[in-house]
């Protein structure tokens, strides 16, 4: 045999050993996975037990949390969605898993792409120790205190009073139809601009500065995406197509696109949007810190008036710790992120299922009218009628049940110890776990028919629609919630109500039967469209 020959049998062979070895290895692999693996006696897809790909999929999609309902609905409260994760449908996991203070679970190294897309710099919602955790969220908190949700509520009233004439004067202009949804995005964005940076945004007012409003959802795909959006020129908004904080690889790429020059090429139009949004925050913190400085000159600051103050001027009471601007500024692209997209979805959500269910509009807008005797008058503090309105609590709570703002689960991991009994199941260290709001608020052992849009269920009059109040959690639960819940309901409880005692609204005549589900893409906070609807003014 020639010397050409024999290379090129040799190569043949040198292949199809590599071939054999390579196949022999998936092989064993899936078989340790599917029948030896601690995890194995929990159900689940059989592909998603073999392999991360079908989560990270569902994740580039967008319909995760839907993917986890599906699953739960087919296999039961607990399932295993890839080989080392398990989401849980049940109060207990989620007490056992995000409430409980003893337990030997922290956040996953999912939140690093988060802290990585930040120039590394821990905030709040990065912050995977639980005792730095503390001291940010104490810090945080004292922007959310009910002494500083007084001082917001005149801003907050009265940028809603003047989103409310624009909007008017938008529905006169096509015909009373109007995306309620992007107007509700530019009114929380306004108010957030007022309240973080001491100035509105003017998104309201102004078309042309609106594009800041879409690199929300962008951004949050900048986290964990190498690229953004569809192709499709008929998408109304955003796709996330590559969700690195899934991906089986993501430990690789994570450090490729944050912590390379690569990241900006290949990183896409979400890399480059989540630049932005923090070249936008840091420029205005920087113009809000120069502009107290010069009060201060002056003796004319005003301490505690928005989030700056109280986030500036307080201390951690336990270590005497306190925020520099570089730790405000991490801090605020979390408010915008999260302040922002979920607010706004929630009311886009709340407007969608009234204006399916026009009996419930009615007695909800009586129930505004009767306690309120003009627009002015409706009021959040503590001696208002507002927050006693318990109709109208309950239609945003089961809005918020139905498309809550955080679909998904946000993923946690058992430490290295003895591991963690979970729903009566004992799991090893470094197996994933979580729950996913959109799944457990579907679950017909806590929402008896679980899929209608039924308020009363919340009220005295359940008709038999039972609920359990321990199965719901829009802003997640526990230490590691949403710290701003407080500021969010006061947002949907004034914005609802003062629309609703200026306009009447049904569906957009083109309309037509459409979904009686508000359906949300999954991009951290959950991401909707529209609603389009036709708004008819009742009071001058």
């Amino acid at each position: 045999m020639d010397s050409g020959k024999r290379l090129r049998y040799d190569t043949t062979i040198c292949v199809q050993t590599s071939l054999v070895y390579f196949l022999l290895c998936i092989i064993a692999v899936a078989v340790y996975r599917l029948a030896l693996h601690p995890l194995a006696r929990h159900p689940g897809p059989l592909f998603a037990r073999i392999s991360a790909i079908p989560n990270w999929y569902h994740a580039k999609r967008g319909d995760r949390h839907e993917w986890l309902h599906k699953m739960h609905t087919q296999y039961g409260t607990i399932v295993r969605f890839t080989p080392n994760s398990i989401s849980f449908n049940t109060p207990s996991a989620l007490e056992s898993i995000y409430k409980s203070r003893k337990a030997n679970i922290i956040k996953s190294d999912w939140y690093q792409c988060v802290r990585d897309s930040a120039g590394g710099f821990e905030s709040t919602f990065t912050a995977r120790d639980k005792a730095r955790h503390g001291v940010k969220r104490r810090l945080l908190s004292h922007a959310f205190s009910d002494k500083a949700l007084r001082e917001y509520e005149p801003r907050i009233c009265q940028k809603i009073s003047s989103w409310l004439d624009y909007l008017e004067a938008e529905a006169e202009a096509k015909n009373g139809t109007v995306d309620l949804g992007e107007w509700c995005n530019f009114l929380i964005f306004d108010i957030l601009g007022d309240l973080a940076f001491g100035a509105s945004f003017g998104f309201t007012a102004k078309e042309e500065d609106r594009s800041i409003v879409g690199l929300v959802p962008r951004a949050t795909g900048g986290w964990y995406s190498v690229s953004t959006r569809s192709t499709d020129p008929t998408a109304q908004s955003p796709r996330l197509t590559s969700q690195l904080g899934y991906h089986p690889l993501t430990k690789w790429w994570r450090h490729i696109l944050f912590k390379t020059p690569l990241g900006s090429l290949l990183g896409g139009r979400s890399y480059r949007d989540n630049a932005r949004l923090r070249s936008f925050c840091l420029g205005k913190l920087k113009s809000r810190a120069t502009s107290k400085k010069t009060a201060t000159i002056s003796g004319q600051e005003n301490k505690g008036c928005d989030m700056f103050e109280h986030l500036l001027s307080g201390r951690d009471p336990e270590t005497g710790e306190s925020y520099s601007l570089g730790d405000l500024a991490c801090e605020n692209v979390l408010l915008m992120v999260a302040g922002s997209q979920s607010t706004a979805g929630a009311l886009s959500a709340i407007f969608f299922y009234l204006a399916h269910h026009p009996g419930k509009l009615t007695r909800l807008r009586n129930e505004i009218h009767q306690a309120f005797d003009s627009e002015n008058a409706i009021r959040y503090s503590a001696d208002s009628k507002l927050s006693g309105l318990s109709y109208l609590r309950a239609c945003i709570d089961e809005a918020m049940r139905l498309s809550p703002p955080t679909p998904g689960h946000l993923p946690r991991e058992i430490l290295e110890k003895e591991g963690s009994v979970i729903d009566g199941c004992w799991f090893p260290p470094q197996t994933k776990v979580g729950i996913a709001p959109y799944a457990l608020h579907r679950n017909a052992l806590y929402f008896s028919q679980p899929l209608s849009f039924h308020p009363e269920r919340w009220t005295e009059e359940h008709e038999g629609r039972e609920m359990q109040p321990s199965a719901f959690a829009p802003f997640s639960a526990g230490a590691t919630g949403c710290v701003g819940q407080k500021l969010a309901m006061m947002e949907l409880s004034l914005v609802v109500a003062q629309l609703l005692w200026r306009f009447d609204l049904s569906l957009a005549l083109h309309g037509g039967d459409g979904p009686v589900e508000y359906r949300m893409r999954d991009c951290f906070i959950g991401a909707g469209e529209g609603p389009r609807l036709q708004l008819i003014q009742s009071h001058p």
